[in-house]
C-alpha cells in the first residue's frame, strides 16, 4: 500500500509533489546528485552545496588524513527510509556500513580520476571509479540529503495533515557548515512500523543522469571512431565507393570498457563529458508516466474536471477546494513549480500564504518570471479562495503583503468565479503599475481550460495562457 493510501491523501502520484512509495518495498528509483547540481531553486541549491561541502572534505581528507576520511564515510548507513533502490524484498539499502568505507576509500584512493582531479563531484563517481554503481551513488546522496529530505517531508506531512510520529532515529545529518555528521531524533511519518522519509519526484531518476556505460558507449568509443577514420589509421578500411570505415567493434576491443581509462580520456577530452553533461541535464524529470505506466493523463485531466465541479463554493467546501488546488497545481505546473508548503508562514509568522511553491522553471513561462528583474519569483505564493461571493481588492491586497525581495513578487489567486475578470484584471494591472508586485487570476473556467489543454495533449496552451494573462499586466 503506497503512502497516499495509507494515509488517506485521496492523491494520485501526479497530484503529489513526492515519491508515492510503497513503504514495504523498494522501487526502482535513485536520487541523482547530478539532478541536483544544475538546478537553480533554492531546495536543490542546498543539496548541492551539502554534497560538493561532503565530497570536498572527504576528497581533501583523502590525501591530508586518512584516519579522517574515515570517520566521514563510517557515519553514512543505510537509506532505508526512502524506500527507493535495487532491494528486493524488504527495503535493505546498500550504504556504506555493507561494504565499509575503507573498501571504497581504497577504490577512490586509487582512482586515476581523483588522483588527477578529473573527479569534481559525487555526480562523476559513477562514470571514474570502479565499484560505484547507480545504486551506491544514490544511497550515498541520500544520506548527505537527509537533513533536507527530513525538512522536506515534515513540509510535506503538513501540508496533507499526515501525522508524525516524535523522535524517530534514522542517521546522521551532514553539517555542510562545520563538515561534520551530527547525530539526532527527528519527528517523521510511520508506515507499517516503519519510519518514512519522502523524496521529492523532481530529484530521482530510472538511471542517473551520468552513466559510465552510456558515455563509453555513445560518446567516448564516437569520438574515438571519429579520430580514427584516417586513410593511415590501423584501425580504418576502404570500401569499394573509397569511403573509409571504423567499426565500433574494432574501437571497443583496442579500448575496452575501463573506469580509468575513461577518466584519462577525459582529462585529455574534457569538452566530450561536458557535451555528454549538457545532453543528459536536458533530459529533466520523470514524468507521471514514467512514474507510474497505468497513468493515462488524459483520462485524468477529465477527472479533475469533474472533481472540481463537484465541489460546492463557500465555506463550508473550503477545505476540500484548497487541497484539490495543491493538487491540480502539482500536475499543471510541475515541474516549473514544486515543493508546495501549505500557509507558508512569513515575517516571523504574521502573515500567512495559502500555498507556496519554490520556481523551479528552466524553461518556459516560471523560468522568465524567476529571471525578470521586476518579479525575480524564487517562489510563488498562491492563495486559494473557494468564495461564492466576488474576490476584490481585500484579496489582492492580501498577497501582495506576501511579496518581497528574498521570495520575488509574482503570484496567483486561485478562485471560483469572477463576474467581471476584465475589471479585476484592471486593478492587477494597477497594482503592477504602481509597482507592488504581479498578480493573475485563475477561476475555474481558467483552470478547466488548462486541464483540457492536458486531455487534448496540447501543454503549451497551459504557457500561452500564463503567458497571456502576464502580459495583460504590462499593457
Amino acid at each position: 500500500m503506497d503512502i497516499s493510501r495509507y494515509f488517506k491523501l485521496k492523491k494520485t502520484q501526479a497530484e503529489l509533489d513526492f515519491v508515492n512509495v510503497d513503504p514495504t518495498r523498494d522501487i526502482p528509483l535513485f536520487v541523482d546528485p547530478y539532478a541536483l547540481e544544475i538546478k537553480s531553486d533554492e531546495w536543490s541549491g542546498k543539496c548541492a552545496d551539502d554534497i560538493r561541502s561532503f565530497f570536498t572534505a572527504v576528497v581533501t581528507a583523502l590525501r591530508t588524513d586518512r584516519p579522517h576520511a574515515e570517520t566521514l564515510m563510517s557515519q553514512l548507513h543505510e537509506a532505508k527510509e526512502t524506500f527507493l533502490g535495487l532491494s528486493k524484498g524488504e527495503p535493505q539499502g546498500s550504504g556504506v556500513g555493507d561494504f565499509q568505507a575503507a573498501q571504497l576509500l581504497n577504490k577512490l584512493a586509487s582512482s586515476r580520476a581523483v588522483a588527477s582531479g578529473v573527479l569534481s563531484d559525487l555526480a562523476e563517481a559513477e562514470l571514474f571509479v570502479e565499484g560505484i554503481g547507480r545504486d551506491r551513488i544514490s544511497d550515498l546522496t541520500t544520506n548527505i540529503i537527509r537533513g533536507r529530505l527530513i525538512e522536506y517531508t515534515q513540509a510535506q506531512c503538513a501540508l496533507f495533515g499526515i501525522p508524525l510520529t516524535k523522535d524517530r532515529s534514522v542517521g546522521p545529518v551532514w553539517d555542510s557548515t562545520n563538515e561534520r555528521w551530527t547525530q539526532g531524533y527527528h519527528d517523521l511519518p510511520v508506515a507499517h512500523g516503519k519510519a518514512v522519509i519522502l523524496v521529492p519526484k523532481y530529484s530521482v531518476r530510472k538511471k542517473l543522469s551520468l552513466d559510465s556505460q552510456e558515455f563509453y558507449n555513445h560518446h567516448m568509443i564516437e569520438f574515438l571512431r571519429e579520430e580514427y577514420t584516417t586513410p593511415n589509421s590501423s584501425l580504418a578500411y576502404v570500401l569499394k565507393s573509397g569511403r573509409i570505415r571504423v567499426t565500433k567493434k574494432d574501437v571497443k576491443a583496442r579500448h575496452p570498457f575501463v573506469k580509468d581509462d575513461l577518466a584519462d580520456f577525459v582529462s585529455k577530452h574534457p569538452e566530450v563529458l561536458e557535451k555528454y553533461k549538457e545532453l543528459n541535464g536536458a533530459r529533466g524529470p520523470l514524468s507521471p508516466k514514467d512514474l507510474d505506466e497505468d497513468f493515462d493523463e488524459r483520462t485524468f485531466s477529465e477527472a479533475l474536471i469533474n472533481s472540481l465541479q463537484r465541489i460546492a463554493p463557500g465555506p463550508a467546501a473550503a477545505g476540500e477546494y484548497h487541497s484539490f488546488m495543491i493538487g491540480v497545481l502539482s500536475f499543471l505546473f510541475f515541474p516549473g513549480l514544486i515543493c508546495p508548503i501549505k500557509e507558508h508562514e512569513i515575517h516571523a509568522g504574521r502573515k500567512r500564504i495559502d500555498i507556496r511553491f519554490t520556481n523551479a522553471g528552466d524553461r518556459g513561462f516560471f523560468q522568465s518570471i524567476l529571471q525578470s528583474p521586476q518579479t525575480r519569483a524564487l517562489s510563488v505564493p498562491v492563495e486559494c479562495k473557494n468564495y461564492s461571493r466576488e474576490i476584490a481588492n481585500p484579496e489582492l491586497d492580501q498577497i501582495t503583503g506576501r511579496f518581497g525581495h528574498t521570495r520575488g513578487f509574482f503570484g496567483m489567486i486561485c478562485c471560483r468565479s469572477i463576474d467581471d475578470k476584465t475589471k479585476f484584471i484592471e486593478r492587477c494591472r494597477d497594482t503592477a503599475l504602481d509597482s507592488r508586485g504581479y498578480v493573475i487570476p485563475l477561476d475555474d473556467e481558467d483552470i478547466i481550460q488548462m486541464l483540457g489543454a492536458v486531455s487534448s495533449a496540447n501543454r503549451k496552451a497551459i504557457e500561452m495562457l500564463l503567458r497571456k494573462r502576464f502580459d495583460g499586466l504590462l499593457s
